[in-house]
Protein backbone atom coordinates (compact mmCIF):
# COMPACT_ATOMS: atom_id res chain seq x y z
CA UNK A 1 0.00 0.00 0.00
CA UNK A 2 1.09 3.53 -0.73
CA UNK A 3 1.45 5.80 2.26
CA UNK A 4 -0.98 8.74 2.18
CA UNK A 5 0.48 12.06 1.11
CA UNK A 6 0.83 14.53 3.98
CA UNK A 7 -1.56 17.47 4.08
CA UNK A 8 0.05 20.90 3.50
CA UNK A 9 -0.31 21.73 7.21
CA UNK A 10 1.70 18.59 8.06
CA UNK A 11 4.72 19.65 6.04
CA UNK A 12 7.80 21.09 7.80
CA UNK A 13 7.89 24.89 7.87
CA UNK A 14 10.75 25.14 5.38
CA UNK A 15 8.80 23.05 2.87
CA UNK A 16 5.70 25.18 3.44
CA UNK A 17 7.81 28.29 2.76
CA UNK A 18 9.06 26.78 -0.51
CA UNK A 19 5.50 25.81 -1.52
CA UNK A 20 4.33 29.36 -0.76
CA UNK A 21 7.12 30.94 -2.80
CA UNK A 22 6.51 28.63 -5.77
CA UNK A 23 2.78 29.38 -5.69
CA UNK A 24 3.54 33.11 -5.65
CA UNK A 25 5.98 32.79 -8.53
CA UNK A 26 3.43 30.86 -10.57
CA UNK A 27 0.58 33.29 -9.87
CA UNK A 28 2.52 36.48 -10.51
CA UNK A 29 4.24 35.12 -13.62
CA UNK A 30 0.86 34.04 -15.00
CA UNK A 31 -0.62 37.50 -14.35
CA UNK A 32 2.45 39.09 -15.94
CA UNK A 33 2.06 36.85 -19.01
CA UNK A 34 -1.60 37.83 -19.26
CA UNK A 35 -0.74 41.54 -19.09
CA UNK A 36 1.87 41.06 -21.84
CA UNK A 37 -0.60 39.18 -24.06
CA UNK A 38 -3.25 41.89 -23.71
CA UNK A 39 -0.82 44.73 -24.35
CA UNK A 40 0.55 42.94 -27.42
CA UNK A 41 -2.96 42.63 -28.86
CA UNK A 42 -2.86 46.40 -29.29
CA UNK A 43 0.89 46.80 -29.78
CA UNK A 44 2.49 43.57 -31.15
CA UNK A 45 6.02 44.92 -30.78
CA UNK A 46 5.61 45.82 -27.09
CA UNK A 47 8.46 44.70 -24.84
CA UNK A 48 8.55 47.18 -21.95
CA UNK A 49 6.18 49.21 -19.79
CA UNK A 50 7.30 52.46 -18.19
CA UNK A 51 5.46 52.98 -14.90
CA UNK A 52 5.64 54.84 -11.60
CA UNK A 53 3.80 54.81 -8.28
CA UNK A 54 1.85 57.92 -7.20
CA UNK A 55 1.56 59.23 -3.64
CA UNK A 56 -1.25 56.73 -2.91
CA UNK A 57 0.87 53.82 -4.14
CA UNK A 58 -1.16 53.29 -7.32
CA UNK A 59 0.57 52.46 -10.62
CA UNK A 60 0.67 55.08 -13.36
CA UNK A 61 1.57 54.16 -16.94
CA UNK A 62 3.96 56.49 -18.77
CA UNK A 63 4.61 54.54 -21.95
CA UNK A 64 4.68 51.26 -23.85
CA UNK A 65 8.02 50.62 -25.55
CA UNK A 66 9.45 48.23 -28.12
CA UNK A 67 12.55 46.12 -27.57
CA UNK A 68 15.95 47.70 -28.14
CA UNK A 69 16.50 47.41 -31.89
CA UNK A 70 20.26 46.82 -31.71
CA UNK A 71 23.14 46.71 -29.26
CA UNK A 72 23.57 50.46 -29.62
CA UNK A 73 20.00 51.29 -30.58
CA UNK A 74 17.14 52.49 -28.44
CA UNK A 75 13.59 51.36 -27.75
CA UNK A 76 10.74 52.97 -29.69
CA UNK A 77 7.80 54.57 -27.93
CA UNK A 78 4.70 52.70 -29.15
CA UNK A 79 2.10 54.30 -26.92
CA UNK A 80 2.05 57.54 -24.95
CA UNK A 81 -0.81 57.63 -22.42
CA UNK A 82 -3.25 60.50 -22.58
CA UNK A 83 -5.52 62.12 -20.00
CA UNK A 84 -8.20 63.21 -22.45
CA UNK A 85 -11.23 60.89 -22.22
CA UNK A 86 -12.19 61.81 -25.77
CA UNK A 87 -8.96 60.20 -26.95
CA UNK A 88 -9.70 56.82 -25.32
CA UNK A 89 -10.58 55.33 -28.72
CA UNK A 90 -6.87 55.31 -29.48
CA UNK A 91 -6.38 52.50 -26.96
CA UNK A 92 -7.98 50.05 -29.38
CA UNK A 93 -8.43 46.67 -27.65
CA UNK A 94 -6.27 47.81 -24.71
CA UNK A 95 -8.18 48.45 -21.47
CA UNK A 96 -5.75 50.75 -19.65
CA UNK A 97 -7.69 50.72 -16.36
CA UNK A 98 -7.72 46.91 -16.29
CA UNK A 99 -4.01 46.76 -17.08
CA UNK A 100 -3.23 49.22 -14.27
CA UNK A 101 -5.34 47.20 -11.83
CA UNK A 102 -3.33 44.05 -12.62
CA UNK A 103 -0.04 45.96 -12.44
CA UNK A 104 -0.99 47.21 -8.95
CA UNK A 105 -1.39 43.58 -7.97
CA UNK A 106 1.88 42.20 -9.32
CA UNK A 107 4.04 45.14 -8.22
CA UNK A 108 2.84 44.75 -4.63
CA UNK A 109 4.99 41.62 -4.25
CA UNK A 110 8.66 40.91 -4.86
CA UNK A 111 8.31 38.01 -7.30
CA UNK A 112 8.72 39.93 -10.57
CA UNK A 113 11.69 41.78 -9.10
CA UNK A 114 13.33 38.43 -8.30
CA UNK A 115 12.92 37.39 -11.93
CA UNK A 116 14.53 40.64 -13.11
CA UNK A 117 11.29 41.59 -14.89
CA UNK A 118 10.98 44.87 -12.95
CA UNK A 119 14.02 47.13 -12.80
CA UNK A 120 14.84 50.81 -12.29
CA UNK A 121 14.24 52.99 -15.33
CA UNK A 122 17.27 52.85 -17.68
CA UNK A 123 17.42 56.67 -17.83
CA UNK A 124 18.74 58.29 -14.66
CA UNK A 125 16.52 61.34 -15.06
CA UNK A 126 13.50 59.04 -14.58
CA UNK A 127 14.97 57.12 -11.64
CA UNK A 128 11.64 57.40 -9.79
CA UNK A 129 10.02 55.22 -12.49
CA UNK A 130 10.18 51.47 -13.08
CA UNK A 131 10.88 49.50 -16.23
CA UNK A 132 8.80 46.34 -16.69
CA UNK A 133 10.00 43.79 -19.25
CA UNK A 134 7.67 41.34 -20.99
CA UNK A 135 8.60 37.66 -21.43
CA UNK A 136 9.28 36.25 -24.90
CA UNK A 137 6.09 35.43 -26.76
CA UNK A 138 7.45 31.87 -27.20
CA UNK A 139 9.92 30.86 -24.49
CA UNK A 140 10.75 27.46 -26.02
CA UNK A 141 11.62 29.05 -29.37
CA UNK A 142 13.70 31.67 -27.56
CA UNK A 143 15.74 28.98 -25.77
CA UNK A 144 16.21 27.10 -29.06
CA UNK A 145 17.44 30.24 -30.84
CA UNK A 146 19.91 31.07 -28.05
CA UNK A 147 21.35 27.54 -27.97
CA UNK A 148 21.53 27.17 -31.76
CA UNK A 149 23.40 30.43 -32.01
CA UNK A 150 26.32 28.54 -30.39
CA UNK A 151 25.44 24.92 -31.29
CA UNK A 152 23.79 25.11 -34.74
CA UNK A 153 22.81 21.41 -34.88
CA UNK A 154 21.25 21.35 -31.40
CA UNK A 155 18.11 19.24 -31.18
CA UNK A 156 17.26 19.47 -27.48
CA UNK A 157 18.52 20.67 -24.12
CA UNK A 158 18.63 18.49 -20.99
CA UNK A 159 18.72 20.27 -17.65
CA UNK A 160 17.57 20.03 -14.03
CA UNK A 161 15.69 22.43 -11.78
CA UNK A 162 16.10 23.03 -8.07
CA UNK A 163 13.38 25.07 -6.36
CA UNK A 164 13.69 26.52 -2.87
CA UNK A 165 12.73 29.70 -1.01
CA UNK A 166 15.40 31.56 -3.00
CA UNK A 167 13.84 30.78 -6.38
CA UNK A 168 14.44 28.22 -9.13
CA UNK A 169 18.02 27.30 -10.02
CA UNK A 170 18.75 25.74 -13.41
CA UNK A 171 21.55 23.25 -14.04
CA UNK A 172 22.59 22.40 -17.59
CA UNK A 173 23.53 18.80 -18.38
CA UNK A 174 23.62 18.09 -22.13
CA UNK A 175 22.78 19.41 -25.56
CA UNK A 176 21.64 16.64 -27.90
CA UNK A 177 22.50 16.99 -31.56
CA UNK A 178 21.03 15.85 -34.83
CA UNK A 179 22.13 12.27 -35.49
CA UNK A 180 21.97 11.14 -31.86
CA UNK A 181 25.20 12.64 -30.51
CA UNK A 182 25.33 14.77 -27.36
CA UNK A 183 27.52 17.50 -25.90
CA UNK A 184 28.05 17.51 -22.13
CA UNK A 185 27.81 20.86 -20.37
CA UNK A 186 30.31 21.14 -17.49
CA UNK A 187 28.80 22.06 -14.13
CA UNK A 188 30.25 25.39 -12.88
CA UNK A 189 30.17 24.13 -9.28
CA UNK A 190 31.73 20.71 -9.97
CA UNK A 191 34.20 21.92 -12.62
CA UNK A 192 34.73 25.66 -12.01
CA UNK A 193 37.84 25.77 -14.21
CA UNK A 194 36.25 24.02 -17.21
CA UNK A 195 36.59 26.04 -20.40
CA UNK A 196 34.70 23.81 -22.80
CA UNK A 197 31.21 25.16 -22.17
CA UNK A 198 29.29 25.44 -25.45
CA UNK A 199 28.36 29.08 -24.72
CA UNK A 200 29.55 32.01 -22.57
CA UNK A 201 28.46 32.48 -18.96
CA UNK A 202 26.14 35.37 -19.82
CA UNK A 203 24.23 33.09 -22.21
CA UNK A 204 23.77 30.55 -19.40
CA UNK A 205 22.29 33.32 -17.26
CA UNK A 206 19.93 34.38 -20.04
CA UNK A 207 18.87 30.78 -20.69
CA UNK A 208 18.35 30.09 -16.98
CA UNK A 209 15.87 32.95 -16.61
CA UNK A 210 13.69 31.76 -19.49
CA UNK A 211 13.95 28.07 -18.55
CA UNK A 212 13.07 28.76 -14.91
CA UNK A 213 9.93 30.55 -16.08
CA UNK A 214 9.02 27.55 -18.26
CA UNK A 215 9.39 25.32 -15.23
CA UNK A 216 7.50 27.65 -12.87
CA UNK A 217 4.38 27.84 -15.04
CA UNK A 218 2.63 24.43 -14.98
CA UNK A 219 0.89 24.81 -18.35
CA UNK A 220 4.21 25.58 -20.05
CA UNK A 221 6.09 22.90 -18.13
CA UNK A 222 3.66 20.18 -19.23
CA UNK A 223 3.75 21.43 -22.82
CA UNK A 224 7.50 21.83 -23.32
CA UNK A 225 9.44 19.90 -20.64
CA UNK A 226 9.60 16.10 -20.54
CA UNK A 227 11.07 14.14 -17.58
CA UNK A 228 13.93 11.92 -18.72
CA UNK A 229 16.08 9.20 -17.18
CA UNK A 230 19.35 10.28 -15.59
CA UNK A 231 22.00 7.59 -16.13
CA UNK A 232 25.26 9.55 -16.12
CA UNK A 233 25.01 12.68 -13.97
CA UNK A 234 26.30 12.68 -10.40
CA UNK A 235 23.72 15.28 -9.38
CA UNK A 236 20.52 14.43 -7.57
CA UNK A 237 17.06 15.26 -8.82
CA UNK A 238 14.98 14.82 -11.93
CA UNK A 239 16.28 15.68 -15.39
CA UNK A 240 14.03 17.42 -17.90
CA UNK A 241 14.36 17.64 -21.68
CA UNK A 242 13.27 20.54 -23.85
CA UNK A 243 12.95 19.40 -27.46
CA UNK A 244 13.51 22.34 -29.77
CA UNK A 245 11.01 23.36 -32.45
CA UNK A 246 11.89 22.36 -35.98
CA UNK A 247 13.74 24.95 -37.97
CA UNK A 248 11.72 26.77 -40.59
CA UNK A 249 12.98 25.74 -44.05
CA UNK A 250 15.16 28.40 -45.61
CA UNK A 251 13.91 30.00 -48.78
CA UNK A 252 15.66 29.02 -51.99
CA UNK A 253 14.34 31.97 -53.96
CA UNK A 254 16.83 34.55 -55.16
CA UNK A 255 16.09 38.04 -53.97
CA UNK A 256 15.53 40.63 -56.62
CA UNK A 257 17.97 43.49 -56.77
Amino acid sequence: MHEPQPRPTQLPLNELAIAYMRAGETLFLAIHDDIAARVRLAHPEAQHLEVSLNAEGDVQLHGIWSAQESAIGTCRLLYDPHDDAEESWRDGPLDIHEILSELNRVLAGSFLYRWGLVEPHPSYEYRDRRWITFPPADRAATVAALVRRHVPTAKSLICRFEADHGGIAVGFEQVTLSGGKAVDIPCPRCSPDAEDSPWPHEVSHELAIVLAQLYALPHLRSRHLTPCVDVTSEHEGQLWQLVFPYRAPSSTKTARP
